[in-house]
């Protein structure tokens, strides 16, 4: 067991962390003092000496969070494997309440802290005085129990509802320290509005970060050290700013060895949020953005900060272009960025639609002709472009949408579907046509990704992006798996680089009823390999209670949540209030269901002879002469059918073709139970029917208009986000 202990002292030690005197094997969470100061317990342990050996340790103030297990000289049985994951996951459970516990304490000591500092006197702090940035609002000056200073500016941390989390306090001798067991993580000091701004500055440290907004206006967040600009930009991009173009004012960090921590902390979270970097320069010296500000004055400042946007919003030459020669490969640096893991914050799916539409990401949407894919898809743009609920009665981030149609005209069809659905149109954009000089030609991806990359980020705010048909981005063979994703790759990239999500729309091949969802998509596998996530449409063979066809959307695919469930939906036609005479579809959802989606579509409707001659046409008359004699009912029919060999499919198919509509009868009082039965359709009663289906239709949706999520259903209303507590993010 000492063997033990000592493997988990040196782990703790070469973490950089100072390990404590004794250290209890117990399973307990044990606090110690990692920088080896007597009073201080931002270090834990958690070490189990049953079985083989194993832990974990950390530091509350850095942020060090690490398993270990005992070396026992040979690999692990399954049995112990399963031991040990079972541990280790307890462990983590254990830490993360002890990490919550602490978190609370400390905003509460935080706020208590903060609410007693003087507000007025800030500004006369000796820091302050030197910074000489009048920026310090939310700034006060009070004691520092912690530390026993009795002079410090007192700056506080708020999270993304504007709750202080921690602090940190500055003494006149420039020390710093920070409130033991506050949360930092994601967590910043606001200079400035940042909710909806279409620039959001994000700094180090508060006073490099201040004179950026002091110089532009611009709004901006402290992170207050490199390690938080990533998580602090994360929170700003998915909850306060999901629209802003995020500057990072950069540290410019020279070392001797040639890094340069600063800049390359920026650089890695503006390529994950698809911001920018704005770098300081002082002849080659070590200096923030307050050291320009110092010495050179805010136009200077402001002007760098200018620059540092206009060139990432100028067309880049860096993208070559079909056609360009290759360059000699003298004309590149020799140089390769790697990326160590642990310098990487792993960080959670940004999804649009939890589950169902991630940020980012390529999504296929497939179903047989009929189910109405299309339709289907304007519903979901609709809900982006007003902020809408989903069918699951979560609400979308609102946002723009963007359509590449090459089968429908938006003009009679998509505008009308989108219109009918609740869409806000002037948030609506359509891929039109290419305009080079007096040149004007049909959009291709091949060669029109720039130009469209640079559109997009010129309206801002793009949360969806539909491909109908998704085929269309192929130049070549959509069967050969090569050509496909050297079709696709490149919206791939602008659907991560644009932080949107990328709705492609496909059919189902013929024949392949029965196979997985995934392998009935048309063309290659490589669409279904390429898509993050696979949604699936089709109609159901099993008819609802009330005799109307079932249908189904369905996840079929998911490499970054669940692949299974789905909902029912049904497609209703009506008038355009605003256009009258223009009629339209719509999308009305229903139920969720559950299972896989090969389960729930085991009998969707197969490809078959759709034609007037073979199955579909016998199936025709076989139905017709069956009720010849009077109505039936369903059950009959479906027993009778299956004796003569017609599938389910087939005769409904058949029903549908002869205008058959079931009808309802018994259930009164005194007759027998309810059911549904099929009649040969009597002329005029056919007309009165369909006269009333119509209207039922057409009311059903102006009750959708009048809906907040326009053609989804009615759902109760989620208790909204907790409102700010501190201040006004």
């Amino acid at each position: 067991m000492r063997n033990a202990i000592e493997q988990f002292r040196d782990a703790i030690q070469s973490a950089g962390l100072i390990p404590p005197e004794v250290i209890e094997p117990d399973g307990k969470l044990h606090r110690f003092a990692s920088n080896g100061k007597h009073g201080d317990d931002a270090g834990w342990y958690a070490l189990h000496g049953d079985g083989i050996p194993a832990g974990s340790f950390g530091d509350w103030r850095s942020g060090i969070n690490q398993m270990w297990r005992a070396d026992i000289g040979r690999n692990l049985s399954k049995e112990e494997e399963a031991a040990d994951r079972a541990r280790v996951s307890a462990m983590q459970t254990e830490r993360k309440a002890e990490e919550q516990r602490r978190h609370k304490a400390a905003a509460a000591k935080a706020t208590a802290i903060y609410g007693a500092g003087r507000r007025d006197e800030a500004a006369e702090h000796p820091y302050a005085v030197k910074k000489r940035v009048d920026l310090f609002s939310l700034v006060r000056r009070g004691a520092w129990p912690q530390r026993g200073w009795e002079d410090t500016l007192l700056i506080p941390l708020y999270d993304v509802t504007g709750a202080i989390t921690t602090l940190e306090a500055i003494n006149p001798d420039d020390e710093k320290d920070y409130l033991i067991g506050g949360k930092k993580r994601g967590c910043f000091h606001p200079l400035g509005k940042l909710r909806g701004a279409p620039v959001v500055l994000i700094g180090e440290g508060l006073a490099s970060t201040a004179v950026g907004t002091d110089a532009t206006d611009y709004p901006a967040a402290a992170a207050m050290d490199a390690g938080n600009l990533l998580p602090v930009a994360q929170a700003i991009r998915n909850k306060i700013a999901t629209d802003a173009l995020i500057v990072f004012l950069a540290d410019n960090d020279v070392r001797d060895d040639g890094r340069n921590p600063g800049i390359e902390a920026a650089q890695a979270a503006a390529q994950a949020v698809g911001g920018i970097v704005a770098v300081p320069e002082m002849e080659a010296q070590k200096c923030d953005w307050w050291d320009v500000w110092d010495k050179h004055g805010p136009e200077v400042v402001a002007k760098a900060i200018e620059q540092a946007i206009a060139a990432a919003r100028a067309p880049s030459r860096a993208v070559h272009q079909p056609g360009e020669r290759n360059a000699p490969a003298g004309e590149y640096a020799q140089d390769v960025s790697l990326i160590r893991a642990s310098d990487v914050t792993p960080e959670a799916i940004a999804w649009l639609w939890n589950g169902w539409l991630a940020a980012g990401k390529m999504h296929v949407f497939g179903g047989a002709p009929g189910t109405g894919k299309t339709t289907i898809s304007m519903g979901l743009a609709a809900t982006v472009t007003t902020g809408g609920r989903w069918p699951d009665g979560t609400r979308s981030i609102a946002g723009n949408v963007v359509i590449w149609s090459g089968e429908d005209d938006p003009a009679d069809t998509l505008i009308p579907r989108l219109s009918l659905s609740g869409a806000d149109l002037s948030r609506v954009y359509f891929i039109a046509e290419i305009r080079a000089g007096n040149e004007r030609r049909s959009f291709d991806p091949a060669r029109d990704m720039e130009p469209l990359r640079r559109k997009l980020a010129e309206i801002g705010g793009v949360k969806l992006l539909i491909v109908d048909p998704v085929v269309s981005a192929i130049a070549g063979d959509s069967h050969k798996n090569a050509e496909v994703r050297r079709g696709l790759q490149p919206l791939v990239d602008l659907a991560g680089s644009m932080h949107c999500a990328l709705l492609g729309i496909t059919h189902f091949s013929k024949g392949t009823g029965g196979r997985d969802p995934v392998e009935r998509l048309t063309g290659s596998l490589a669409f279904g390999a390429l898509a993050r996530v696979v949604l699936v449409a089709a109609k159901h063979q099993e008819e609802g209670e009330d005799g109307r066809t079932v249908r189904l959307f369905c996840r079929a695919k998911s490499n970054i949540g669940p692949d299974d469930g789905g909902f029912e939906y049904d497609l209703h036609q009506a008038e355009l209030k605003t256009h009258p005479g223009i009629f339209a579809s719509s999308v009305l959802w229903g139920e969720a269901v559950e299972g896989a989606a090969r389960e729930l579509l085991a009998t969707a409707d197969a490809t078959g002879d759709d034609g007037e001659g073979g199955t579909l046409a016998d199936a025709k008359r076989f139905l017709f002469d069956l009720l010849a004699d009077g109505p039936l009912p369903t059950k009959t029919i479906k027993a009778d059918a299956d004796g003569a060999g017609y599938s389910w499919a087939t005769i409904r198919r058949a029903q549908k073709a002869l205008g058959i509509e079931p009808v309802k009868e018994g259930g009164h009082f005194g007759a027998t139970r309810q059911q549904w039965l099929w009649r040969r359709p009597v002329e005029h009663a056919h007309r009165e029917h369909l006269q009333g289906e119509s209207l039922k239709m057409l009311k059903n949706a102006e009750d959708a208009q009048h809906k907040e999520v326009s053609t989804f259903r009615e759902i109760e209303h989620l208790q909204e986000e907790p409102g700010a507590v501190e201040v006004e993010i």
